[in-house]
């Protein structure tokens, strides 16, 4: 991994190309070696669980500077909020719950949904990987690069760099989405007034990166 790129970054990346290749890996049980970046704890939880949770691979066995590590328990651990804010991202693990509020002035990755009703606002991007159905607020108060990420989008409106709109799926890409499993889907302002939300494989991340 890049040590030049950023953390939030690399976990898109990981969801898309897991995603892409779902049927190709099938439900095969890894082993998985971590390179060029040295990674806390936390963040390789969330490397894994992007792959899990964008694949049928199970990992069980992670190798970094040639030490293997059984991580088959770590699913086992308590779902809560990390509070340390990381470089580039706040990392949740599990999903904000109905009427919960959380916010950072950074970006954040949450490991799970976010519920209807829930609000979720960071300074920076936003990474959902589960189903958004609450309500989101990236690039608060007003940086339009800013995007949002998730598996899929249930909400009746995304907010990123102040404008507020419900996201709208380019015409082209309507049928292949619903064709493909569980692809993730990136919205960025357009036009200055829109929200626009494309597969994250289309390039729609690209220039705001």
């Amino acid at each position: 991994m890049d040590e030049s790129v950023s953390f939030e970054t690399i976990v898109t990346d990981v969801c898309t190309k897991f995603a892409e290749t779902r049927k190709f890996w099938g439900d095969a049980h890894m082993t998985i070696t971590l390179e060029g970046r040295d990674l806390t704890h936390e963040e390789t939880v969330c490397i894994v669980d992007a792959i899990e949770l964008n694949s049928d691979v199970k990992i069980s066995l992670i190798e970094e500077n040639d030490i293997i590590k059984d991580i088959r328990m770590h699913d086992k651990i308590d779902k809560y909020y990390y509070d340390e804010i990381y470089a580039n991202a706040k990392i949740i693990r599990g999903s904000i719950k109905k009427n919960a509020t959380l916010e950072s002035e950074r970006s954040i990755v949450i490991l799970g949904d976010v519920k209807s009703g829930a609000l979720v606002q960071a300074a920076g991007n936003i990474i959902i990987m589960g189903c958004l159905e609450g309500n989101v607020y990236a690039g608060y108060p007003d940086d339009k690069t800013m995007f949002v990420v998730a598996s899929e989008f249930a909400c009746d409106e995304v907010t990123i760099g102040g404008i507020v709109n419900k996201p709208m799926m380019h015409k082209k890409w309507g049928l292949r989405v619903s064709k493909q499993e569980k692809e993730p889907l990136g919205a960025v302002v357009w036009n200055d007034k829109d929200i626009l939300i494309e597969p994250i494989r289309s390039g729609i991340l690209k220039n705001k990166k």
